[in-house]
């Protein structure tokens, strides 16, 4: 704990200093184009490239995908669970300090542990890295960059629920990229695309789509229908 704070009030010590500076760190954390869209559009790529490995390559883009949605929704888990944990902005105990444009009624009613939006981006970027290799490093950075230090800023999370999150969403990418995973998982949807192509990819959009805003739809869906049912 003394370590989060620690590495909470260094990252907050930058704050308020320039409208336009937070302004843009408030940006870059709520877009959806920056906070999934990029990485899920890479899975589209990977997905279309000639390789000689084509099929694997494709058993990889469905096992990311899987292990994305499996650790947003093990996050939201988690969270319901485990004690209510505030958020820097909401707790006056971390002495927080407000950047430009943030209000404190920002997320209130949401438990801070752990960041189902870090699960998600680093289950994406896991996934990059066990198909580009080397290469695959730069989603992980681009993950804590754009999107981990960022809601840590802007006081929506404590380092430590970015890094559950990422650990998680990590670790869900791994354990699904393996052999006798993976290939069960894929290989129906596999079949399904070579038969049916048009649904399969009108299905394939949607679903990155929700993906890369953090099922933000879905989301308004089953809250409406929650409270019709009431």
């Amino acid at each position: 704990m003394n370590l989060d704070l620690v590495l909470l009030r260094f990252i907050n010590s930058f704050a308020h200093r320039s409208s336009s500076f937070d302004a843009s760190v408030s940006f870059l954390a709520d877009l959806p184009l920056l906070k999934g869209a990029l990485l899920t559009s890479i899975l589209w790529l990977v997905w279309f490239q000639p390789y000689r490995n084509q099929e694997t390559r494709r058993e990889l883009v469905i096992s990311t995908l899987a292990a994305t949605i499996t650790s947003l929704v093990l996050a939201k888990v988690i969270r319901s669970l485990l004690p209510f944990r505030l958020r820097p902005i909401h707790d006056a105990a971390t002495r927080f300090t407000l950047p430009y444009y943030v209000s404190s009624e920002t997320l209130w009613n949401w438990s801070s542990f752990p960041s189902d939006t870090a699960a998600m981006v680093f289950a994406l970027a896991v996934g990059l890295l066990i198909i580009y290799g080397r290469w695959g490093w730069l989603a992980i950075l681009y993950s804590l960059v754009v999107v981990g230090i960022p809601r840590i800023y802007l006081g929506y999370h404590y380092p430590s629920d970015v890094a559950a999150g990422a650990v998680l969403g990590g670790l869900f990418a791994y354990i699904m990229s393996r052999d006798e995973i993976r290939t069960p998982l894929s290989r129906p949807l596999l079949s399904l695309s070579q038969c049916y192509p048009g649904a399969f990819y009108c299905a394939f959009f949607v679903l990155t789509y929700e993906i890369a805003t953090v099922f933000e739809n879905t989301r308004q869906i089953i809250a409406v229908v929650s409270k019709l049912f009431r």
